[in-house]
């Protein structure tokens, strides 16, 4: 059999040669320790028929005979080429072992990277590189191009941050607002786009209204308001902003999240104006004001919205603030159209139908009663339909509006 030899300074190889044959123990192939730390005993070179005996250095260091009682563990301890530990001191805990150690935030031992305590020891935040099941959907760590928001967040329209192929991101979904709900960019873009803008004054439809429509594309207005289910309108003096305005062109605006529904706008005859709070398109006492027919000063409006071959015209009647019904007339159809500030739009020709119904409701002096259209409750605020809604009719209730309104004069 070989003898033994010095395979590297300091690193002893025992070799355990016999009748079984040969085995070779060395702590690089896996030498277990005991619970302290310490070396397991020390394998000794036996034979079948000898005594026992230690390899013997190769170095300039005098070998130590032994006896037949000898054994190895009386020997430099084994290695593997390096320096080993103390085997009377404690032995340093490593991340996984399920023991808190300094310099270890936390230790599970549970080698799960993605929950509270990541393989490094450390508690999972926002930035680590590791992605925390459940909390992130991502995690950036020190990447700078990487698609995750600082937020360990995943990219998308409407958290606010502009990414990717998005134009903007201002953090909501409203389409009105200069930023789109797809996070595009729509104001100012050469063409007027009723379903995510009011207006664009760069489309050549609002060169001659350059006052009528702002910079963020939306109408001007003297007066606006959203119309929900609830009672949203009980102001007698809502219109005096636009009944005192110097313009000469009037606008009326409705929107809903679907897009702009209505937009019209008309020029004020220049017996016209300037309008009064009590006197705007009717030059009747204001006890006659209610009747459409005594209008005497109606605003033609042409649609901006739709290109028609032969547009429909609707012809604005404004009832002035101090406007009330007789009460020998209150059965009559219209009874109730104004009693103070009301805003109705019919279709040119008619007397008896309305697309457009815009009025508190409280009035000036009492409620408005509009033929029994009360039971609808304050829906009918604000009314619109593309069909004309009859005014006189309890039996068919003005289609309520549930969207925003605007009015300018300019």
């Amino acid at each position: 059999m070989p003898g033994l030899t010095w395979m590297h300074r300091r690193a002893w190889i025992v070799v355990l040669a016999g009748a079984c044959g040969c085995q070779i123990l060395n702590p690089a192939f896996g030498l277990d320790r005991d619970s302290d730390g310490a070396s397991a005993t020390e394998p000794v070179l036996t034979t079948s028929s000898g005594p026992t005996t230690t390899a013997a250095p190769t170095t300039d260091e005098p070998a130590t005979a032994t006896g037949p009682d000898t054994t190895a563990g009386s020997e430099p301890p084994l290695t593997t080429g390096v320096d080993t530990h103390d085997s009377s001191g404690p032995v340093p805990s490593t991340c996984g072992d399920k023991i808190l150690d300094p310099g270890e935030e936390c230790d599970d031992g549970d080698g799960v990277d993605g929950n509270d305590c990541t393989n490094s020891c450390t508690i999972a935040e926002c930035g680590d590189g590791v992605v925390h099941d459940g909390v992130e959907e991502c995690d950036p760590g020190d990447a700078i191009d990487a698609p995750c928001t600082l937020a360990c967040k995943l990219p998308a329209c409407g958290d606010g941050l502009v990414h990717g192929d998005e134009q903007c991101d201002d953090g909501n979904t409203d389409s009105f607002d200069g930023c789109a709900g797809d996070c595009k960019l729509s104001c100012n873009d050469g063409m007027f786009e009723p379903d995510r803008e009011e207006c664009d004054p760069s489309d050549p439809l609002f060169a001659d209204f350059v006052p009528l429509c702002s910079d963020a594309c939306e109408l001007k207005a003297c007066f606006r308001l959203t119309n929900t289910e609830d009672k949203d309108f009980a102001d007698p003096t809502w219109f005096d902003a636009c009944a005192t305005a110097p313009g000469q062109r009037i606008a009326v605006l409705l929107r809903d999240q679907a897009g702009v529904q209505y937009l019209r706008f008309g020029d004020k005859p220049a017996s016209m104006f300037p309008w009064t709070p009590s006197d705007m398109t009717c030059t009747k006492p204001p006890a006659d004001q209610w009747k459409l027919s005594h209008h005497d000063r109606k605003v033609e409006l042409t649609d901006l919205l739709f290109d028609e071959p032969e547009p429909v015209v609707d012809v604005l009647y404004a009832f002035g603030a101090d406007s009330q019904p007789k009460a020998s007339e209150a059965a009559t159809c219209p009874s109730s159209l104004g009693d103070g500030y009301a805003l109705a739009i019919v279709p040119e020709g008619q007397s008896t139908h309305a697309r457009v119904l815009l009025m508190p409701f409280a009035g000036d002096t009492m409620p408005r009663n509009l033929g029994g259209w009360l039971a609808t409750g304050p829906g009918v605020e604000l009314a619109f339909d593309g069909a004309p809604m009859p005014l006189c009719s309890a039996d068919q209730p003005p289609i309520p509006f549930l969207g925003t309104v605007a009015i300018a004069v300019f």
